[in-house]
């Protein structure tokens, strides 16, 4: 292969990564190691750490980012990078942000690197030939920075215009989420206000199934899965019979989104062939033998093999 061949394939890698040429395509080139540093000494290559040299100085941002995808193994664009990549409006943009899994030593220059061991497959995407955290995960890595108010409001946006789900916001939540993880109450008080769902036991749901057991019901399994959403949870369930108990609390479900949330878990709950039960406060209160009737009448259907479909 003659030098000008070598010379355009090299410059045309390095304009595809953001101005640099790992180590690894020179070799395929033929590139000795002494053929390297006489690039280095008349041609101004520089090494960013590993197995990587610029070529080609940085425009902008993007182009530090592909530089770091291109080298970095699983290097994976992040917080307000990819919020600027996935055009998520009230983030501040220009960033040049990477979540890896480990702490590197190369020299990105302006990019910030961040140490992760919980960003798996499923919160990585590709925008724009460039692998990017999904619009839910983003969502999750920008609350360690950011009010509940601030990601209340990126939250509404995105759910509005049909870019999120919030069970798949959730999900992530979920799975990111641990004690003292900065970020990790935030999304949760966010996710609580929109799906009506308090992880806790509140004293609504303790009356409810004091309610059960003082009546010598079978009790029901709390914080049982959703067998089609098992990243969700029904308050209580009889899984053996389909019946899902949803003991709804104003605190959390009197929001208009929480209501809206209410109403595609009741449709989705009817088209897998179960059956959902919800008591309030004043049930529980004002009416308790009414609330033990109507389970009570329900479990003595598949008692008697009536069928509940």
């Amino acid at each position: 292969m003659s030098s000008s061949n070598i010379n355009k394939q090299v410059l045309e890698f390095a304009a595809a990564h953001g101005g640099v040429v790992t180590a690894d395509f020179l070799a395929e080139l033929g590139f000795t190691r002494n053929m390297i540093d006489g690039r280095v000494r008349r041609h101004g290559w520089t090494g960013t750490g590993r197995g990587a040299y610029r070529v080609i100085p940085a425009r902008d941002s993007v182009d530090w980012l592909r530089s770091v995808v291109a080298v970095v193994d699983r290097a994976t664009v992040s917080h307000e990078a990819a919020a600027e990549l996935h055009r998520i409006r009230r983030v501040p943009w220009g960033r040049a942000v990477v979540t890896a899994h480990s702490r590197t030593t190369h020299d990105f220059g302006p990019v910030e690197f961040h140490r992760a061991h919980d960003l798996l497959d499923w919160h990585r995407t590709v925008v724009g030939g460039l692998p990017v955290t999904t619009i839910e995960r983003t969502v999750v890595d920008l609350a360690k920075t950011r009010s509940v108010r601030h990601i209340g409001a990126i939250v509404d946006d995105l759910v509005s215009s049909q870019r999120l789900n919030l069970d798949a916001l959730e999900a992530v939540a979920r799975c990111v989420a641990r004690r003292g993880k900065p970020g990790s109450v935030t999304m949760r008080t966010v996710l609580q206000s929109r799906l009506g769902i308090d992880r806790s036991e509140s004293e609504l749901e303790r009356r409810g199934r004091k309610l059960i057991a003082d009546a010598g019901l079978p009790l029901p399994h709390s914080e049982y899965p959703i067998p089609w959403a098992p990243y969700r949870r029904f308050d209580d369930a009889y899984p053996s019979i389909r019946l899902a108990i949803e003991w709804d609390s104003i605190r959390y479900h009197g929001t208009l989104s929480s209501f809206d949330a209410d109403r595609e878990r009741d449709r989705l709950v009817i088209l897998h062939d179960w059956r959902i039960l919800r008591f309030t406060w004043k049930d529980v209160m004002e009416h308790p033998d009414r609330v033990v009737q109507t389970i009570a009448e329900l479990l003595d259907r598949v008692a008697e093999r009536s069928p509940l479909n």
